[in-house]
C-alpha cells in the first residue's frame, strides 16, 4: 500500500490553517532499496552502486502523467503512471536490487510526497535498464 509522506501530511494539515499547499512545477520518481517510509530515509538508489541513475520525471502535464483516480480492488482509490519511465542503464559493478519508488518534487534533493513498494523486488543487473510501463507504478490511498 502506498503512503503520504511526513512532508505531504504536515503540508496538508497546514494547508487546512491556510498556508498554500506548494505545487511543484514537476514530479519524479526515485527508486529504493527499501521502504524509504514517511520519513523518506535515505535508501533511494546511490550513484556509488549505479553511477548513471537519476530520477526520472513524471512527466508533464502532471494531468496526463497519471491515470485518473480509480476505484481499487481492496477499498480506496489508486492512480498509476500513464507514460513509460526509463531510467538508464546501471553502469555499475554490481546488481542493485530495487524494492520501491517515491514521488519527488525535485530531480534531487527536495520532498518526498509518497512510496509504495513495486509489485515485486526488480533486481538491475550491470547495463540492465530498468523500466515503469504504463500501470507498473501504482500510488493507493484506503
Amino acid at each position: 500500500m502506498s503512503a503520504a509522506s511526513n512532508f505531504l501530511e504536515s503540508s496538508l494539515l497546514e494547508h487546512f490553517r491556510g498556508t498554500q499547499l506548494p505545487m511543484p512545477s514537476g514530479f519524479y520518481v526515485a527508486l529504493h532499496t527499501a521502504d524509504p517510509t514517511d520519513a523518506a530515509l535515505p535508501n533511494e538508489v546511490g550513484v556509488v552502486a549505479w553511477p548513471a541513475y537519476v530520477r526520472q520525471t513524471v512527466g508533464t502535464p502532471l494531468s496526463s502523467a497519471w491515470t485518473a483516480s480509480a476505484d481499487e480492488a481492496g477499498g480506496g482509490k489508486q492512480i498509476t503512471n500513464a507514460n513509460t519511465l526509463n531510467f538508464p542503464a546501471n553502469n555499475g559493478a554490481a546488481t542493485v536490487q530495487v524494492t520501491h519508488f517515491s514521488i519527488w518534487d525535485a530531480p534531487t534533493g527536495g520532498n518526498m510526497w509518497a512510496h509504495a513498494p513495486l509489485t515485486a523486488p526488480k533486481n538491475i543487473d550491470p547495463t540492465d535498464i530498468f523500466s515503469a510501463i504504463p500501470g507498473a507504478l501504482r500510488l493507493i490511498s484506503r
